[in-house]
C-alpha cells in the first residue's frame, strides 16, 4: 500500500485508520474491494482531526505478481484554521496562577490550524490541574469545537466550572510497630491547609525514602470530606527488621576481598536504627558502626553516633585507626549538610618509625547532587566539598586545616554515549606535617583516582623512598563510554593526578579501556589501566560497583 502527498504525522493517523492496512494478504478479493471502497471516506475521517476537510482522494488497487497493491494519492487542500479560542475558568480556581497561565498558554491559538488532539491536551491538562489543586467537584460546563464549513472556520468554547477547593484534613496511619508521633513527622502539610496532589505524592515518596517501610499507599478521600477538609489515608507495609548483605570481590589494589553488612531498619518504635559492616582486604580491615536517630524532622534530619576500628596497609604505610563521633545531618539550601564531630587516634608506621597521633576533628561536608536517573544517569552531577582540622591542645597533637572539593559530571551524547568528567582539588595546612597521621594526608591513585596506579601510590617521597603523602591534591578524569549491545558497554579513559609539597611533584597519567555492565543492581565497572609513566605495576585491573553519581 502506497500513500503520496502527506506529512509523516497525516500518514501514519490515515494508516492507523485504514481498513485496508489490517488486511492480510490471502483476503478474498471481494473483501480486498470491499476496504478499497471504503478508504476515500476514510482518509478523509483521518484528516480532519488535523483540520483538512476538502481533501482530494485519488485510489487505485490493481494486481501486481499475484499480489494486490493499493495506491492513494492524496492532496490535503487548505487547512481549516480557528478563528476563536474561548477557554474560560470559573469558580474559586479562576484567581490562582497556576490556572490563569493554563489559558494564557492554551495550546491552540486563534489563527492556529484546528489540531484536536492539540485541543484535548489543553483540554486535559485544565482537568488534571484542577485535580492537583483540589478542585474534586470540578466539571467541564462547555466543552466543544464548532466547526462552520460553509464560511471554513472553527470557533473553540471551553469552560471550566471549578467549585470549591478543598483543603487537607487529618492523616490517618494504619497500625505500625512505629510510633504514631514519628509517622506523623514525615507529613510536610497541616489540616486546613490548600490540597495539593503534589504534596500526597511528596509524603508518598519520603515514607518510601526512609527505609523503613516497603509499601506505602497514601490515598486522599474526598467523598469522606467534611466541611470540604479531605482525610489522608495512609496504608505502610514494613520493611524487614533485619537485613544481611555479604559481599565478595577481587582488585588489584586489595586482591581478594569481602564485606559483612548487618541493618536493622528500627531497633525501637521511635525509629532509631543501627547498621555495621566490615570489610576484609590485603590492604584494609575495618569495623564501622553506626546508630542513627530521627529528629523532628525526618524526611531530611538525622543524629546519628559512629564508631571505626580498622587497619590499612597500603604502599604508603600502614595505619590502625580508632574513631568515635556524632554526626548531625540536615537538608540546607538544596544541598545535603553534614556536620561532624569525630574522635580519631591513630597509630601509624612511617620510614621504619611508629607514632600514635589523636584528634579531636570538627568538620562540615555539603553535597550538591542532580540526576536524571539515580542508577544510570543521562544528564547529571554531583559536587562535594569538605572542610575539617584540629587545633592542638583540645584533645589534640596537631594542629590542621583541611579542605577538599570533589566533583563529577555525566553527559549523555545520545542513548547509547555519554561522556564521565570527574575532578579533585584537596589543600592542606599544618604546623607538624610529620605527625599528622597518614589518613589526613592527602595521596592518590586506585580504581577512584587516577586508574593504573595502585591504591595511593601516587605520593611525595622523601629521602629514602617512602611516600609520605602530601599537601595538595589535583585529579582530573575523562571517559567516553558506548553502549554497544543490551546492557554491555564498552568505555575508554584518561586519568591525570598529582600529589605535591611543591612545584616540583609531577603528574601522573593513566590510559585505559573499561567493560561496563547495567547489571540489576546498579553498574558494574572493569577497567584496565595503563600507567605512563613509572609505576609499580604495568597494568593495574580496577573493578567497581555502585552508582555512577
Amino acid at each position: 500500500m502506497t500513500i503520496s502527498g502527506l506529512s509523516p504525522a497525516l500518514e501514519q493517523n490515515v494508516r492507523a485508520l485504514l481498513t485496508m492496512a489490517r488486511q492480510p494478504a490471502d483476503s478474498p478479493a471481494a473483501q480486498i474491494q470491499l476496504a478499497q471502497d471504503r478508504a476515500p471516506e476514510e482518509i478523509r475521517k483521518a484528516l480532519e482531526p488535523f483540520g483538512y476537510y476538502r481533501p482530494q482522494v485519488e485510489a487505485a488497487l490493481r494486481r501486481v505478481n499475484g499480489q494486490w497493491r493499493a495506491v492513494y494519492r492524496v492532496d490535503p487542500g487548505p487547512p481549516l484554521r480557528v478563528t476563536e479560542v474561548d477557554v474560560r475558568i470559573f469558580g474559586e480556581a479562576a484567581a490562582l496562577p497556576e490556572m490563569q497561565a493554563l489559558v494564557r498558554e492554551f495550546p491552540l491559538k486563534a489563527g492556529a490550524v484546528l489540531d484536536q488532539p492539540r485541543y484535548e491536551k489543553g483540554k486535559g491538562a485544565l482537568q488534571d490541574l484542577a485535580a492537583e489543586l483540589g478542585f474534586f467537584d470540578a466539571r467541564l460546563t462547555r466543552h466543544e469545537i464548532r466547526v462552520d464549513l460553509s464560511a471554513y472556520r472553527a470557533a473553540i468554547h471551553l469552560w471550566l466550572d471549578s467549585g470549591p477547593r478543598y483543603r487537607f484534613g487529618p492523616v490517618k496511619f494504619n497500625e505500625t510497630p512505629l510510633q504514631p508521633s514519628l509517622l506523623k513527622r514525615f507529613v510536610q502539610f497541616r489540616p486546613g491547609d490548600p490540597y495539593r496532589a503534589s504534596a500526597v505524592l511528596a509524603l508518598q515518596r519520603n515514607l518510601l525514602n526512609s527505609g523503613y517501610f516497603q509499601t506505602a499507599d497514601v490515598a486522599p478521600k474526598p467523598r469522606q470530606a467534611r466541611a470540604r477538609e479531605t482525610p489522608i489515608q495512609v496504608e505502610l507495609g514494613m520493611q524487614p527488621r533485619h537485613r544481611f548483605n555479604i559481599g565478595v570481590g577481587y582488585g588489584t589494589d586489595t586482591g581478594p576481598r569481602t564485606s559483612l553488612a548487618y541493618w536493622n531498619r528500627y531497633v525501637n518504635s521511635y525509629g532509631h536504627s543501627f547498621q555495621a559492616s566490615a570489610r576484609l582486604s590485603l590492604i584494609w580491615n575495618d569495623l564501622d558502626l553506626l546508630y542513627a536517630i530521627p529528629l523532628a524532622n525526618p524526611v531530611r534530619d538525622q543524629l546519628a553516633f559512629t564508631a571505626k576500628s580498622g587497619l590499612e596497609n597500603t604502599v604508603a604505610g600502614e595505619s590502625r585507626v580508632v574513631r568515635a563521633g556524632v554526626r548531625h545531618s540536615t537538608a540546607r539550601w538544596g544541598l545535603r549538610e553534614l556536620l561532624a564531630l569525630d574522635y580519631h587516634r591513630e597509630t601509624f608506621r612511617l620510614n621504619g618509625a611508629t607514632q600514635t597521633t589523636q584528634l579531636l576533628i570538627p568538620s562540615l561536608n555539603y553535597t550538591w547532587l542532580r540526576s536524571d536517573n539515580q542508577i544510570y544517569p543521562q544528564h547529571g552531577f554531583r559536587l562535594d566539598g569538605y572542610l575539617g582540622g584540629a587545633w592542638r591542645g583540645l584533645a589534640t597533637d596537631v594542629s590542621f586545616l583541611k579542605a577538599q572539593l570533589n566533583a563529577k559530571g555525566v553527559y549523555g551524547l545520545d542513548d547509547e554515549n555519554r561522556l564521565i568528567a570527574r575532578g579533585q582539588l584537596g589543600w592542606l595546612v599544618t604546623d607538624d606535617f610529620d605527625r599528622l597521621p597518614l589518613t589526613q594526608r592527602f595521596y592518590t591513585g586506585g580504581d577512584q583516582t587516577v586508574r593504573g596506579y595502585r591504591f595511593n601510590e601516587i605520593s611525595p617521597k622523601d629521602a629514602r623512598g617512602e611516600r609520605i603523602g602530601g599537601r595538595y591534591l589535583t585529579v582530573a578524569s575523562l571517559e567516553y563510554e558506548h553502549l554497544l549491545f543490551g546492557t554491555w558497554g564498552v568505555a575508554v579513559f584518561t586519568d591525570v593526578g598529582r600529589v605535591a609539597n611543591g612545584a616540583g611533584d609531577p603528574f601522573r597519567v593513566g590510559v585505559g579501556l573499561g567493560l561496563r555492565w547495567r547489571s540489576p543492581i546498579g553498574p558494574v565497572r572493569l577497567d584496565l589501566g595503563v600507567p605512563l609513566g613509572k609505576a609499580l605495576d604495568p597494568v593495574q585491573v580496577h573493578v567497581v560497583l555502585g552508582p555512577d553519581l
